[in-house]
């Protein structure tokens, strides 16, 4: 491949939601983050699609692509000492691969299972090429994060690995390119066409990566035969399968029966459950209870309401019961979970854009930030406050309740108008250890000051957009947001 042609990438090794800002970043692609997934979406000259993240629970997500470059896309990835494991499977098209010791690239090709571990030291140079649909499912696995999270599926997860690694001396790189296997590809075509990052979607990822997982496992240590694994289930009848999810959603508050399920879907009861066994990985009873559950962690992570009152919603009468369930699915009580947001062990984000005043001074953002940075830190707020052309553009990050109470009190404030919130929501560490001012000019240059230390970021390929467009673009502004992230 013509070297010249290709768009090379330095990729850090670090949690997959970091990595995927970097690649956001690099890509000048817009970045959308759910509750518990994020987005990647491209359409330019690099290229068009999607790459999205799922976090079944600290420790294992899935990185999907769905994309086609336009000329050859190269990655050098730097390994960590954190040593993730990479489970892959290429349901479309084919990408190459190197340890950065090796002269030769080997293809991995479409429908191959794949395993990789690097080394701290060492780089992995990867190879997507252009003009291809490219449509490929990452499992990355960090063990060290497994290590405090005892559910059900987690402590399956431990034991798996312990199987497929239980003679391979994993403290050097290590690469496994196994045969062609369609049953793997069964649920990898799952994982890589699903579009939903919301509960339901989270739940059919879940279901098919564990699957997906299993079946990987089984390949590398048995290369079985696969030809009878598909169930008596047409790819219409798994559709309408993974549609109950929505049924469910809305009808949380009444009691839902199997056959309400069947009837619904309008399938045998036999067939129903064939069909939620083989895409999620458990009973039709499970399968219910665990759309249950997830929404009763979002609504803990994301409302005031108490946990009577979520119980309730639900559907379930009891409280205690509840508990019970949401400890035996998520290894933690909902209680724990609320009392973390209130005495500040979960940090939060609010990240939001607005207009100042016409008539707002130097004078006036001077005190702003004065006011900011000396408030904040009483409240163990941190963050970054862009000023440009007459917006504002703030990050703040903290205990939520801290932050949320801040942000009301930034709402109402009189300085600033049409506010508009980017993005809220629960996050595992800080990006910023200290306040940060940030000033950017129409040349593109954003000066980052971290209580007087200055760095010098070249936005220049985003301002290009603001001649075009209006600076109130919430897409613009998201991606200021991850490269700050990544600078940070």
């Amino acid at each position: 491949m013509n070297a010249e042609s290709k768009d090379m990438l330095q990729l850090k090794e670090s949690n997959p939601l970091e990595m995927l800002r970097q690649v956001a970043v690099h890509l000048d692609a817009d970045l959308y983050e759910d509750f518990g997934a994020a987005r990647l979406f491209l359409n330019n000259s690099k290229g068009k699609g999607t790459i999205s993240l799922y976090e079944l629970f600290p420790g294992l997500t899935a990185w999907v692509y769905n994309m086609r470059f336009s000329k050859d896309y190269d990655v050098k990835m730097d390994f960590s000492e954190d040593r993730p494991y990479y489970f892959g499977y290429n349901v479309s098209g084919y990408q190459l691969q190197s340890y950065s010791y090796e002269t030769e690239q080997y293809e991995i090709k479409q429908g191959q299972n794949f395993i990789l571990i690097g080394e701290p030291g060492i780089s992995s140079n990867f190879t997507i090429p252009g003009g291809i649909d490219f449509e490929s499912c990452y499992l990355i696995i960090t063990p060290k994060l497994l290590e405090n999270h005892d559910t059900k599926l987690s402590l399956d997860l431990k034991s798996k690995l312990s199987e497929i690694f239980a003679d391979v001396n994993i403290d050097e790189p290590y690469r496994y390119f196994g045969d062609i296997d369609s049953r793997t590809g069964l649920f990898a075509e799952i994982i890589v066409k699903n579009e939903r990052t919301d509960l339901v979607g989270r739940l059919l990822t879940e279901g098919a990566v564990m699957n997906m997982l299993a079946s990987e496992i089984e390949a590398h240590d048995y290369d079985l035969r696969t030809s009878d694994f598909q169930p008596d289930l047409s790819k219409a009848e798994l559709s309408r399968i993974t549609e109950l999810g929505d049924y469910i959603r809305q009808n949380l508050d009444e009691k839902i029966t199997i056959k309400d399920l069947w009837e619904h879907v309008g399938l045998s009861p036999k067939k129903l459950q064939r069909g939620i066994k083989f895409l999620y990985g458990y009973s039709a009873n499970q399968y219910l209870t665990n759309i249950r559950l997830e929404f009763a962690k979002e609504l803990l992570q994301t409302t005031d309401l108490q946990i009577g009152e979520i119980s309730d919603r639900i559907g379930y009468a009891s409280k205690s019961y509840f508990s019970s369930m949401f400890k035996k699915r998520f290894g933690i009580l909902p209680g724990t979970i609320r009392a973390s947001f209130t005495k500040g062990n979960l940090l939060f984000e609010v990240t939001y854009r607005s207009m100042a005043k016409e008539d707002l001074t130097d004078l006036d953002i001077n005190k702003i930030l004065s006011t900011a940075r000396s408030a904040n830190k009483m409240y163990g707020i941190t963050g970054s406050l862009i000023f440009h052309r007459k917006v504002f553009f703030q990050l703040i990050e903290g205990p939520r309740e801290s932050v949320l109470k801040l942000y009301d009190n930034i709402k109402s404030d009189s300085r600033h108008f049409d506010i508009s919130t980017l993005w809220q929501g629960a996050k595992p560490s800080r990006d910023f250890e200290k306040w940060s001012m940030a000033m950017l000019t129409d040349s593109g240059l954003l000066n980052l000051s971290h209580d007087g230390n200055t760095e010098e970021l070249n936005l220049g390929h985003l301002m290009g957009d603001m001649e075009e467009q209006s600076l109130l673009s919430k897409n613009l502004w998201k991606k200021v947001r991850n490269i700050i992230k990544t600078s940070s």
